[in-house]
């Protein structure tokens, strides 16, 4: 095991952690329906289109294939949110068999449905899971894409990390503690040290909620302004230095 130093920028551990963590994430909200639909292609729209078509299957079967034709923006012409696209596509899955007579493809034998309408209106209220809740801290405050895959030498990841300029910080772990919590531990590149984050997974009223897609901005606003000691909670976490209560926020 190499020994690591946690002032010298990302060490070996940092970097086998983060790259565990970028594989795994996608499983934490997956799959798409309790149908255990996955995703077996996304076509760009052609010529005609009138939005992209996501493939999907059972995993097994080749003949459970059929694609929703859903749209790219919402109707103010926006991109739409992670979680609000996510929380949309999986409805219409849920109610594929209401959304109308299906057509074929122009290239493939898959049948194709058209959900804009529905996906649309899903998206402006989404009913969101405390898996979904759980999922988005975890792309707001890793990378954009998951990091790159290792190149078998740990030690030179970590060098080339930090001559190329470290972020702010790593996300390096997670755990979902209850029905409302969720601790997500991050390394703070100021001093090196790991911290427990802890965010909220539902509202006031029990609801859950997308607060945790805002992680990115709330979390290093207050560590930058050292405004963070004010929230350490009197709880013992041996994975980090001191665990922080940031459920006002996130």
């Amino acid at each position: 095991m190499v020994e690591d130093d946690p002032t010298a920028g990302p060490t070996p551990h940092d970097v086998l952690l983060e790259s565990l963590l970028g594989r795994l994430r996608e499983f934490v909200a997956s799959p798409l329906t309790p149908g255990s639909y996955v995703l077996r292609g996304l076509l760009p729209p052609a010529e005609g289109d009138r939005g992209a078509r996501v493939v999907l299957w059972d995993g097994h079967d080749l003949d459970s294939t059929y694609a929703l034709e859903i749209p790219l923006l919402d109707e103010d012409g926006e991109e739409i949110p992670h979680d609000r696209f996510i929380a949309a596509l999986r409805a219409c899955i849920a109610q594929r068999h209401a959304l109308g007579p299906s057509f074929p493809d122009e290239v493939f034998p898959v049948p194709v449905i058209d959900a804009r309408r529905h996906f649309l209106d899903a998206a402006g209220a989404p009913p969101l899971t405390l898996a979904d809740a759980l999922h988005l801290p975890l792309l707001s405050l890793g990378p954009a894409n998951g990091p790159p895959p290792l190149s078998g030498n740990v030690e030179e990841e970590a060098d080339e990390a930090e001559e190329a300029g470290e972020a702010e910080w790593r996300l390096l772990g997670f755990m979902l503690v209850d029905e409302r919590h969720a601790r997500y531990y991050v390394r703070w590149a100021g001093t090196g040290e790991v911290w427990g984050l802890d965010f909220c997974m539902r509202d006031e009223a029990g609801k859950v909620d997308a607060r945790g897609g805002t992680a990115d901005m709330i979390f290093p606003a207050l560590a930058s302004s050292h405004d963070l000691e004010r929230f350490q909670r009197p709880v013992s976490d041996g994975r980090c230095r001191a665990v922080y209560d940031l459920t006002a926020w996130c």
